[in-house]
């Protein structure tokens, strides 16, 4: 704070002891530090769009080509729809009834790329990739997703709800709720007004607009003319529009599909944007990168023919200019012509110039509205390197915007190595295990995925609970019943339903099967997440021996005679509870024991025989005659003690 005060005394002096160039002079320092500016294109769109680009600018009506910065919002009618593609190559689309915001789209001192799209209410799906350390962020009504690595994802804000469903890849879903990642397959709600739970849901209902953004996906993948430029984005229109031609002074060049006699900068308008300038808009379907990248030259042998370069900066359109007193006309410039208003463009010719009627701060210049075209410019006006820019009415900086649903952004910059940490503080406890699909795994894990036919693990965890199935009690491991877990019946598996070749983010998880829902009890109230809950890891976990089963001479007890039919498994009959065993004891077989009469020795012997047989006949193999004769009394003498 005290350096942001010493900085502003700095410019107060600078202001009142100081003349205005001088203050100038400190402002640049500030420009420096920041990045390069960015612009997102406007691309195709069906029906009625609007586009507001700042809070002060009315809604107007939306052009093919038009560059969006930062703060634009825009909004779909009925049955409308619209794309947007980003500098790093993604693709923005929203559905009817929609209305969206580019919240942040910036660019660091350090090249990182900071893009955040909040969608208001409606219907939008995107689909691209961060690159490097780049920060790539959705926001709906009562949460947001962030990529970490390529996906596809579909976003639907209602009143009272908000949804995100993943297509395809992972992201990272964030609400007051709970933080967690999302796979291919899996879709999320949650309701602003109770912001203390969300539903997981394990599929996703396709809706028939998932198809145009399919297909348009498909459109803008893997075009022919990257491997030429440098640019990501308005690459695709490039291949359909015209052809690449090998030259020996400039390489490889583009030229288009046009007619004799056209010349670029002609079809289009003029906008102001006070971080540009007078920004080219292009009539042009491929009119994108051949205007804000490049420039363009003309032979005798091919025509016009754009010159892609080596720079990425975004320009509003590098052209001359010719002012007259109440016209304004303009031509492109060479390749590497560094022009100075004192001499004539390498390019300019009459018929390559294009005229438009101007007056002084005028936001708009389109030459559809000149009636008649300069005879003589040249004696009429002269060249300029650029026009004067409108007045910057005050009140343009108080307007203001109601405010969206989705809230207002706060980026919290963090570096490694140079921000404060408390290294005496107690690590953080670990989260809870998520709630996650038992069909599913992370193929990110370093453990292998569990075989479905082994079943799962024997592990216990207090409080009940466990890993892979239901929870009892409809809660959460350790009775955390926060979570509600929704699996709508009959839901096609979108991978399965639209599959997409040649994917990029990595190979599709498997569908895991349906479960049933799992519930907080009935009647008792919500349950908040727990706070600072230490999760038990598996290292910690007591392992529980097994007691060995005791044996019947140990105990003194009848031998049964050896029926498989009759004999318990001590093994199978009390199984080991899962942290504290009870004691294990043999179920005792009640057992048919031969009946000792007191009467003539031949008797008891004969009786004793027969009995022998008969338990030779049940079991194999048989005792000897012998053996049942001597084990008989002993057996009886044993079951009386």
């Amino acid at each position: 704070m005290a350096q942001m005060g010493r900085i502003g005394k700095l410019l107060t002096f600078a202001v009142t002891g100081f003349p205005m160039k001088r203050f100038s002079l400190y402002l640049i320092p500030a420009v420096l530090i920041a990045g390069q500016a960015r612009y997102a294109r406007l691309g195709d769109f069906d029906g009625k769009v609007d586009v507001q680009l700042q809070a002060a600018d009315p809604w107007v009506a939306a052009e093919r080509n038009l560059p969006l910065t930062e703060s634009t919002w825009l909004r779909t009618a009925a049955a409308s729809k619209l794309e947007i593609e980003l500098d790093e190559g993604s693709a923005w689309r929203m559905g009817p009834d929609s209305q969206a915001e580019i919240s942040d789209y910036s660019r660091l001192s350090t090249g990182q790329r900071v893009t955040l799209l909040s969608l208001d209410r409606g219907l939008a799906w995107f689909t691209g990739e961060p690159a490097g350390k780049d920060a790539l962020t959705m926001a709906v009504p009562g949460a947001q997703i962030t990529f970490i690595r390529g996906a596809r994802i579909r976003l639907e804000a209602l009143d009272t709800w908000s949804r995100i469903s993943v297509i395809e890849g992972t992201v990272r879903f964030s609400s007051p709720a709970a933080e967690m990642d999302l796979h291919e397959g899996q879709s999320i709600r949650v309701e602003p007004a109770n912001a203390s739970r969300f539903f997981l849901e394990r599929s996703i209902v396709a809706i028939p607009l998932d198809r145009w953004s399919e297909d348009r996906d498909i459109a803008l993948a893997a075009p022919a003319s990257a491997a030429r430029v440098a640019q990501r984005y308005g690459v695709k229109d490039l291949d359909a529009a015209g052809q690449w031609l090998q030259t020996a002074d400039l390489g490889m060049v583009w030229k288009p599909a046009a007619a004799e006699g056209w010349a670029p900068f002609q079809k289009g308008r003029w906008l102001w944007y006070a971080s540009l300038g007078y920004t080219w808009v292009s009539n042009d379907s491929w009119g994108w990168l051949p205007y804000h990248y490049g420039r363009w030259w003309r032979s005798n042998a091919d025509g016009w023919v754009w010159v892609p370069g080596v720079k990425t900066v975004f320009k509003p359109g590098d052209v001359y200019w010719l002012r007259g007193a109440t016209f304004a006309g303009w031509g492109a410039l060479a390749p590497n012509e560094d022009w100075l208003a004192g001499a004539a463009p390498q390019l300019f010719t009459d018929t390559a110039t294009t005229f438009a009627a101007f007056q002084q701060d005028a936001r708009v210049i389109d030459p559809a509205g000149l009636v008649a075209r300069p005879q003589n410019p040249l004696s009429a006006g002269g060249f300029t390197t650029a026009l004067p820019s409108p007045a910057f009415p005050a009140a343009r900086l108080e307007a203001l915007r109601p405010r969206l649903r989705v809230g207002s952004t706060r980026v919290t910059p963090s570096i490694p190595g140079v921000n404060f940490e408390d290294t005496l503080a107690p690590p953080s406890p670990e989260p809870p295990p998520p709630v996650t699909d038992p069909g599913a795994y992370d193929p990110s894990a370093s453990v292998p995925p569990p075989d479905p036919q082994q079943g799962p693990p024997n592990i216990g965890y207090p409080g009940g609970g466990y890993p892979g199935g239901g929870y009892p009690g409809g809660g959460y491991p350790g009775g955390y019943s926060g979570i509600i877990v929704v699996t709508p019946p009959g839901n096609p598996d979108y991978a399965r339903r639209y599959p997409i070749p040649n994917r990029q983010s990595g190979t599709a998880l498997p569908p895991g099967p349906a479960s049933g829902p799992v519930t907080p009890p009935a009647g008792g109230p919500p349950v908040q997440p727990p706070s600072g809950r230490p999760r038990v890891k598996p290292a910690e976990i007591p392992t529980v021996e097994p007691r060995p089963p005791v044996t019947r001479e140990a105990r003194n007890e009848a031998k049964p005679p050896s029926n498989p039919a009759q004999t318990a498994n001590p093994a199978t009959t009390q199984p080991p509870a899962p942290v504290k065993p009870p004691e294990i004891r043999p179920r005792v077989v009640p057992v048919d024991v031969p009946k000792v009469e007191p009467s003539h020795a031949g008797h008891t012997e004969a009786k004793a025989e027969a009995k022998s047989d008969k338990s030779s006949s049940e079991s194999k193999p048989a005792p000897a005659p012998a053996a049942a004769k001597t084990d008989s009394p002993s057996t009886a003498v044993g079951a009386k003690k």
